[in-house]
């Protein structure tokens, strides 16, 4: 991008700005059909929401009902959006001689920029300043409110900025500069100077091309009931008869789609974009969610401009039962929404768990789910393959809530060198006197609480208040806390504390009490815990943990993200016999393992499956298949590791460097058929990639092979990650933890109670991470798994004969 500045142009006498392309286009679609504006709000209300500032932290700025003030120390914003043609408007004022810098910075590859220079003076002027950079200034005298309004109006490569100001006296003046801008630009906003404000920051794009023709559904197609659709003059409606999504047969990547609906009274709808051609929006692409709802009602994961299932929108602007207008524009990983002109949507998927591993282009679709919905001005402006401003794609440091709640999503995670520490207590209740539960240095956080007994009061002390911050009875904890997923007995959770937490408990019945927490480097950023306010992780990953949560329950998962497949369906393995069914050249992560088989096939010892990587003489994992699917044998249940559908899947990454085969054997005295194997993988370009520090690893052991009395040992370096066992009526408990020859503190649960946080009298119980159910019980230690250096020994307790199982681990690669 440059200034041309033989094209400088200074107007000081009352407004009469030149009107070029975008002026006009500002006029002939400044509302669509005439009742909603077309130009869409930069600024949420309270927040920054939408504004970039880099790796730290914005510093310096407020928002106030939507204006922007900050001063001379405030870190630079950098816009969530680039445009091509726009007009961009704005009112500006400034303080203390303040001097604001609006910079246009190239998108895509570019590293150019346009700063021009805003300030007051007694004289009107606009001129370039020529050292240090190229820039425009724009210097105007005071108006009477201290208000000025300015226009950005850019066409092809040719920009205009506009200052217009009210003098005393009803008189008004104008300055322009016109300059050359050469590709998509975003906006970087700072103040050089003194303080200033900014308000009203709209945009408006040209509406782009018609998608729907005004007569019929050429281009659209649906695998649903396509009689559900009716084409009129200027509408699409749904007159919901299973009508599915209405989906285009083009596919688009980056675009901004505009559109008005009217919905009906309590109706449901969304707004599918970026989906495979057989996937469905929700769980493979997005779906930008549409639900006439009472507006008082909170904002969730299903209100109107969710992306649904998991990033609540910001705001609300949608009216019931009358037309909406409604924009969507997406860039690389970024979505957002506006409704009515509001901006009610804006996130960076690159940074949720589950969004960043959908589809970045695919089909755009209308949805029939439960109500008559008419659809009219369907326009799309595609923009190009590039991802935005460089600003939003380069990575910043994670909150303590992204780098332990993602492990339950992304468990590659677990193989990564990110320096979380891990540790559990456990304490007995035996009175109805207060008493102390736990007492934690900091920074860290809880991420389970296990108990036997509901009753009684808890207090939670942060940073060694003399006050507690939260006061509650036992069995409501889950209502004042964090609730990952659904489950509230064991408790998922994240509770951060910065120094320390003390708990205690009084009024409560004799029990037992387990918390497993986390700790963290004393620069991970940590979202204060309050009471009453703000839940303390990132913004999407507790909706997005429960939309998991839930999915697997109901045997869903990403069948058709953008990754490629590997593996073998339908082969007939003959007794004592194997087969290679995977075999993959690195390096890469297998991100899920599904295997194609007869639930008959789990209900026995004889199917085995083995995985090897990086050559090694001996298989990294080589255990009986239903060892790897636990709790499946009675249908999906939620949970964060395993489902049904179409195949047993298990969700455990499997990174490698070189190489990655897993056979599938037969143990049995019998052929079986048909057997299949499929993997979802992700190849890296790095063999050095941090994804990789470590490999899935498994230690199967037999009832008989426990002379020992462990239920688990591994020598090395790595994480503990999961243990599935056989239990009876007679199975022995878990007695002690030893990390590298030290005893650890929290890990005495003589029946499993504690540990699994379950009723050691259940035979079917399933929860997110711990279960028990067909002769098999599990837990999977995925938020704080226990890390060692050298020696990992779970032991068991005396007596009772240990059944069969499987332990999983990370460990540290060679």
């Amino acid at each position: 991008m440059a200034i041309c500045r033989d094209r400088l142009m200074n107007t000081t006498t009352t407004v009469c700005s030149r009107v070029f392309g975008l002026l006009a286009l500002a006029c002939s679609v400044g509302a669509a059909y005439g009742d909603e504006p077309s130009a869409v709000h930069l600024f949420d209300r309270d927040t920054l929401v939408g504004w970039d500032y880099g790796p730290h932290p914005a510093k310096g700025w407020r928002m106030t009902d939507g204006v922007l003030q900050g001063d001379k120390n405030s870190t630079p914003l950098v816009s969530g959006w680039t445009w091509g043609d726009v007009t961009l408007q704005f009112r500006w004022k400034v303080e203390n001689n303040g001097r604001w810098i609006l910079r246009l910075m190239g998108a895509a590859d570019s590293d150019f920029a346009i700063p021009i220079s805003l300030s007051e003076n007694r004289k009107n002027r606009a001129r370039v300043v020529a050292n240090p950079d190229p820039a425009g200034e724009i210097v105007v005298a005071s108006s009477v409110d201290g208000w000025h309004e300015a226009t950005l109006q850019r066409s092809g490569n040719e920009a205009e900025l506009t200052v217009s100001t009210r003098l005393a006296g009803g008189a008004s003046h104008s300055s322009n500069i016109r300059f050359a801008v050469n590709g998509r630009f975003g906006l970087q906003l700072s103040i050089a100077e003194g303080a200033g404000s900014i308000a009203d920051l709209t945009a408006l794009e040209p509406p782009g091309e018609p998608l729907y023709n005004g007569k019929d559904l050429s281009g659209w197609w649906t695998p649903g009931n396509l009689a559900s659709w009716m084409p009129e003059e200027d509408s699409i409606i749904c007159v919901n008869q299973n009508g599915n999504y209405l989906r285009t047969q083009r596919e688009y990547a980056n675009f901004t789609l505009s559109l008005d609906y009217k919905m009906a009274a309590g109706g449901n709808s969304g707004i599918g974009i970026r989906t495979a051609k057989s996937g469905w929006p929700s769980g493979d692409g997005m779906e930008l969610q549409m639900l006439d709802e009472p507006a008082s009602t909170p904002l969730t994961r299903h209100s109107t401009m969710a992306i649904y299932g998991n990033v609540e929108p910001v705001a609300r602007a949608d009216r019931s039962q009358e037309w909406n207008r409604v924009v969507i524009k997406t860039e690389g990983y970024l979505v957002s929404a506006w409704v009515n002109g509001v901006l009610v949507q804006h996130a960076n998927t690159a940074e949720l768990p589950e969004l960043r591993r959908r589809n970045l282009k695919g089909w755009i679709g209308l949805q029939d789910h439960g109500a008559r919905t008419e659809f009219r001005d369907l326009r799309v402006l595609e923009g190009p393959s590039e991802g935005g401003l460089k600003a939003w794609q380069a990575p910043r440091p994670q909150s303590g809530s992204q780098l332990v709640l993602d492990r339950l999503m992304n468990s590659e995670r677990l193989a990564i060198d990110e320096h979380v520490g891990w540790g559990a207590v456990e304490t007995k209740v035996t009175s109805a006197a207060e008493q102390t539960l736990a007492e934690l240095s900091g920074p860290g956080a809880v991420v389970t609480v296990s108990r036997t007994n509901p009753s009684g009061q808890l207090a939670l002390y942060f940073e060694g208040e003399p006050k507690p911050r939260l006061v509650c009875p036992t069995d409501k904890l889950a209502e004042q806390v964090p609730l990952v997923g659904q489950d509230t007995q064991p408790l998922l959770t994240f509770i951060p504390y910065r120094k320390s937490l003390k708990i205690t408990i009084k009024n409560a019945q004799p029990g037992d009490y387990r918390l497993d927490y986390v700790r963290f480097a004393d620069d991970v950023p940590l979202e204060e815990f309050s009471a009453a306010g703000k839940p303390p992780v990132a913004r999407g990953l507790l909706p997005a943990l429960s939309y998991r949560n839930e999915q697997l329950g109901w045997g869903t998962h990403r069948e058709a993200d953008p990754l490629p497949r590997a593996g073998s369906e339908g082969q007939k393995i003959d007794e004592q016999s194997q087969a290679t069914l995977v075999d993959l050249a690195g390096p890469g992560v297998v991100q899920w393992t599904k295997l194609i088989a007869a639930p008959t096939l789990l209900a026995d010892d004889d199917l085995w499956l083995e995985v090897t990587v990086d050559d090694e003489s001996r298989p990294a994992i080589a255990a009986p298949a239903r060892y790897f699917f636990p709790g499946l044998a009675e249908g999906n249940y939620p949970n964060y590791v395993v489902l049904n559908r179409e195949g047993f899947t298990n969700m455990l990454a499997m990174p490698y460097r070189s190489r990655l085969t897993i056979v599938v054997a037969n143990r049995g005295r019998r052929p079986v058929s048909p057997v299949g194997l499929v993997v979802s993988y992700q190849p890296l370009a790095d063999v050095d990639d941090p994804r990789l520090a470590h490999r899935l690893r498994g230690t199967f052991q037999t009832a008989t092979d426990s002379a020992d009395r462990e239920w688990a040992k591994q020598t090395g370096a790595g994480r503990f990650v999961g243990l599935v066992t056989q239990y009876g009526k007679m199975a022995a408990g878990v007695d002690s933890l030893l990390i590298d020859g030290k005893p650890q503190d929290g890990w005495h649960s003589p029946d499993w109670r504690t540990i699994l946080g379950i009723d050691p009298q259940a035979t079917n119980e399933r929860r997110s991470l711990t279960g028990r159910q067909g002769g098999l019980q599990w837990r999977f230690f995925l938020l704080a798994p226990p890390e060692f250096h050298e020696l990992f020994e779970l032991r068991a307790t005396e007596g009772p004969r240990l059944g069969n199982r499987l332990a999983i681990f990370y460990l540290k690669s060679p």
